[in-house]
């Protein structure tokens, strides 16, 4: 296969394996995800910035100036956010003056949202709101679109908490509209995260994980590694919602395989890992781990005053009292939960919770009781849950659903494309091929027709030659007329006349010393032969130029061929010898040198040339002989 042929072929395994696809989306699979994040944590030493590590960042702290400080300490205030509010505020207080000072007003925005977002972590929306209103309107997608992202999405899980989840997927799709409209990576992480939280706070959990691990994707992409703890806890929860509690466990033994390579996640996310494995234990049976889990995390939240995350704790371990028919502290539970849910103005909890608690006190003859919280679940039913709000979000899910019908509309015809253009390019290429190699085979015919006739002639040849040594001693040097053509090209065109006298003595010990095989001997050069000539060196190169048709080297190589050539057709033995073994016999010191030698003499390397030979001898064997060919009559 020649070069051109096996360029064509790699093109074609190429097209083959390579498909041009159209748009690139990231893998569903839960576990591609965690590898792609054990991966990433595996090459944390080289990104020490990105995975906020802090020693990095108070080492750049001393030294750095302007933006890039504040920049530092709006990492750090990050790097501390889960593990101490009172470290992270007070980085983020110095990012704030700084920023103030330097009139830089992105990190003046950035300090505010993280104020914000401080303020929602301690369960107070109703601050955390004001803040992220007043925010709002100095971004924009365009303006800051980090910041923007940032304020949307805090903004959408105000919402969730609140119950008002018309607002909160509202607010979800508009973050995501920018992001697919602006292909924002930064946007579409926070996009898919806001619309995470809404799902999973109305309970549809198959949608919740789709969309956190889109926001994962973006995660691992833009290597914002503060998010990968919060992200594997969902996607644990959700995986135990969707009715795989040990799948659950595994993603939580995998947290804990990640948290020995990184700094400890903190408190805020070990509550939520504690509440949520309590949760799992609960249902597969395991009462004991659940209570040791919930006890864990409602202490975790009462001592870091994380008062959203506190009524949620509480349903849990009411939930897991009532499995173990203890009614009573299952009642005292949920009553605490509703408390504590009116104070940070969490409806969704207290709606749920108070149908509940009228369930129980009904069945517990509380017949009172439970009218006043069956009334308390009607009536905040009825306020967060209008015809009007309701006809809002089915509204707003169809419209979304239109669009990615005709994004995957839109995708599907871009693959299309691309599968036809493959498509053409194969059948082109195949043509292409298919050319090339009718040519090529063409050729090889062709060439090797040629060569098997030149190779017979050759063989005649030499077998006339033969006949003629054995039987007309003088013609035992005779040449054919195409070798002297090929030689014809070495000779110079001008020499120096030499004496004609010494000529002929120097021509006739030459032939003496021809008969004698001379130039068998491996030591054989032009020097050695003129001292044994009793001869200049000068004067023997000339005379081999001028009589011989050829330099000295071409020469000697010349007379050894053509003493092999009659010996490979007369001797089978010799002629299946090793070809190292042949080289040596002709005075050859190296199998290099004899090859080339060869092959400049019958364009064929030796080696060939005995399969061939033996091939036609075998071939003539067989058939009737071929028309010889008749010698040129030379000089």
């Amino acid at each position: 296969m020649n070069n051109l042929t096996k360029t064509t072929v790699f093109i074609i395994l190429f097209f083959l394996f390579n498909p041009l696809n159209a748009n690139e989306t990231p893998v569903d699979s839960v576990d591609s995800y965690l590898n792609a994040v054990h991966s990433l944590v595996k090459n944390k030493d080289s990104y020490k910035e990105d995975f906020l590590d802090i020693e990095f960042l108070l080492d750049k702290n001393e030294y750095a100036q302007g933006k890039e400080k504040v920049l530092t300490l709006l990492s750090l205030y990050t790097a501390y956010i889960y593990k101490s509010a009172e470290i992270a505020n007070k980085y983020n207080d110095q990012a704030m003056a700084l920023s103030e000072k330097l009139a830089y007003k992105e990190g003046v925005l950035k300090a505010n949202y993280n104020r914000a977002y401080f303020l929602f972590v301690l369960g107070d929306f109703e601050e955390s709101m004001k803040m992220v209103l007043e925010t709002q309107k100095v971004v924009g997608a365009a303006t800051y679109p980090e910041i923007y992202a940032d304020i949307m999405t805090l903004k959408s899980y105000i919402y969730s908490e609140r119950g008002e989840y018309d607002r909160a997927l509202e607010t979800g799709l508009r973050l995501l509209d920018s992001a697919e409209k602006g292909k924002n990576d930064y946007l579409l992480m926070k996009a898919n995260s806001a619309l995470s939280h809404y799902y999973l706070r109305i309970e549809n959990y198959s949608k919740s994980l789709s969309y956190c691990l889109k926001g994962l994707h973006y995660i691992l992409k833009l290597k914002k590694t503060q998010y990968i703890y919060p992200k594997i806890d969902e996607i644990a929860r959700m995986t135990a919602k969707l009715n795989d509690p040990k799948g659950a466990l595994k993603i939580y033994a995998f947290f804990l395989e990640i948290e020995k390579k990184l700094p400890p996640a903190g408190s805020y996310i070990l509550a939520s890992v504690h509440s949520n494995m309590a949760n799992i234990y609960m249902s597969i049976g395991e009462h004991e781990k659940a209570l040791t889990h919930i006890s864990k995390a409602l202490e975790i939240n009462f001592e870091n005053n994380y008062l959203f995350r506190i009524p949620r704790a509480l349903t849990v371990q009411a939930e897991l009292y009532l499995q173990a028919k203890d009614t009573a502290q299952a009642i005292s539970n949920y009553e605490k939960s509703i408390e504590t849910a009116e104070n940070i103005d969490a409806f969704d909890v207290v709606k749920r919770n108070s149908y509940v608690l009228g369930q129980l006190y009904e069945k517990t003859n509380q017949l009172s009781k439970s009218n006043d919280y069956k009334s308390l679940y009607k009536a905040i039913n009825d306020s967060l849950f209008t015809n009007e709000k309701e006809q809002k979000i089915i509204i707003l899910e169809t419209k979304r659903k239109i669009k990615e019908v005709l994004q995957n509309k839109k995708i599907l015809e871009l693959e299309n494309q691309a599968q036809r253009a493959k498509f053409r390019a194969i059948i082109i290429v195949l043509i292409l091929l298919f050319i090339i190699s009718t040519i090529s085979i063409y050729s090889y015919l062709k060439v090797r027709k040629k060569n098997r006739l030149l190779l017979l002639r050759t063989i005649d040849l030499a077998e006339i030659q033969l006949r003629m040594s054995e039987k007309i001693s003088g013609f035992q040097n005779m040449e054919t007329q195409w070798s002297v053509e090929r030689k014809s090209a070495d000779i110079p065109k001008t020499q120096p006349r030499i004496d004609k006298d010494i000529k002929n003595i120097i021509l006739t010990k030459l032939d003496k010393l021809e008969k004698e095989s001379f130039f068998l001997d491996p030591n054989c050069n032009l020097h050695q032969l003129s001292e044994q000539l009793k001869t200049n060196p000068k004067y023997l190169s000339q005379v081999i130029n001028q009589e011989k048709k050829s330099n000295f080297n071409n020469y000697i190589n010349e007379l050894r061929i053509n003493y092999l050539l009659p010996k490979l057709l007369k001797d089978i033995e010799f002629r299946n010898s090793k070809l190292s073994y042949i080289a040596f016999s002709l005075g050859y010191n190296n199998l290099n040198t004899f090859n080339a030698a060869f092959k400049k003499r019958l364009g064929i390397l030796p080696s060939n040339f005995i399969n061939e030979l033996n091939n036609a001898f075998e071939i003539k064997s067989k058939s009737p002989a071929l028309p010889s060919y008749k010698l040129k009559k030379i000089g």
